[in-house]
């Protein structure tokens, strides 16, 4: 899978892996090494190297949309955050439904929920107003077994969903999806929507949580339990990204429809259309069969560190592995340069 060798910093090389997938004519993901005369480099050397290259690393993740750098010297979680941080972007703050516990710095467990649990391709926080632009994954401790990533291209499953179901796919960009959830008010590490409205909102008090949550676009219902039931503005179900006039599939319709259920919340009502109608269950099928079949899945190898477009790229994550796994994770927004251009609201 040749890559332009021109538009890749001297420093580092492409190489091919068995699990990469060609799109318009790019290997996905685009997967980079530490070129022969620079494998003996520390870590320190490649945070700085992060910023002398800004813009070229940016423009490959422009045109790839997922980077994987592989046999590089990020040793530790702290060497982790130091190689995302150089890219200065601004950390985001984590709003999503899963519980995460804090590592250094702007990292973070990327999910605390067991194995056994399915975790669909998905946008990170795609079913909120402002959500995070790049996301850096690290392999801490891979999994001997299973355990993968898996990402998809956002355009090309929007591409195969047109041709699959194209009066449902037009409805979605015209009309938009509404999603809601129960939060609990004490975290639920087994409950896929298990996050507490205090983290969610960091306060203790029913009135500043409901404040902020009317601040950033919900409606609010307190349900007899303390549980905090919030419902979405209407938000796109297709996004266009500015910077390529590429269609992005950018929504949460089957990670909700399908495993937003728990002990509080009902999958079947987690995602509707804006005006109330429910989901047909041909869109979810539909949604399924292309997400396998675009997929790219990896075993990650240790101190393997991914970057993601989140604008053009989804993740999601294996259900089982053997013996071990911890994989963290880093959520930057990025309002200035090249990768800002995207029309997200």
């Amino acid at each position: 899978m040749p890559v332009d060798t021109l538009t890749i910093p001297k420093e580092v090389r492409s190489v091919s892996t068995p699990e990469q997938k060609v799109f318009d004519g790019n290997p996905f993901p685009l997967v980079l090494n530490p070129a022969d005369e620079f494998q003996a480099k520390d870590s320190d050397f490649w945070s700085n190297w992060v910023r002398r290259n800004l813009e070229a690393i940016e423009k490959l993740l422009l045109d790839f949309g997922a980077i994987l750098f592989r046999d590089f010297p990020f040793e530790t979680p702290k060497d982790f955050d130091d190689f995302a941080s150089a890219y200065g972007y601004q950390d985001f703050p984590y709003e999503g439904l899963a519980v995460r516990a804090h590592v250094v710095g702007n990292v973070y467990t990327s999910v605390e929920q067991p194995k056994g649990v399915r975790i669909p391709l998905h946008h990170e926080m795609a079913h909120v107003r402002d959500y995070p632009h790049l996301l850096f994954f690290y392999a801490d401790v891979p999994a001997e077994e299973g355990g993968e990533t898996p990402i998809a291209l956002s355009n090309v499953i929007y591409r195969q969903m047109e041709q699959l179901e194209p009066e449902l796919v037009h409805r979605l960009e015209r009309e938009g999806v509404r999603y809601a959830r129960v939060a609990p008010g004490e975290s639920d590490i087994n409950a896929h929507c298990g996050r507490s409205w205090k983290s969610t909102f960091g306060t203790e008090a029913k009135e500043e949580a409901e404040r902020k949550a009317r601040a950033a676009g919900y409606d609010v219902e307190w349900l007899d339990d303390g549980s905090m039931k919030t419902t979405t503005q209407e938000l796109p179900g297709v996004r266009l990204d500015s910077r390529t006039g590429k269609k992005m599939w950018f929504n949460s319709i089957f990670n909700a429809a399908t495993s937003w259920s728990d002990a509080r919340n009902d999958a079947a009502k987690a995602v509707i259309f804006a005006n109330g109608d429910t989901i047909p269950p041909q869109l979810i099928k539909a949604i399924d069969k292309v997400g396998e079949e675009v997929k790219v899945t990896f075993a990650w190898k240790r101190k393997d560190v991914l970057l993601l477009d989140n604008r053009t790229t989804l993740h999601s994550r294996a259900s089982d592995w053997t013996p071990s796994r911890r994989i963290l994770a880093s959520l930057y927004t990025d309002n200035n340069g090249l990768l800002s251009a995207l029309n997200n609201k």
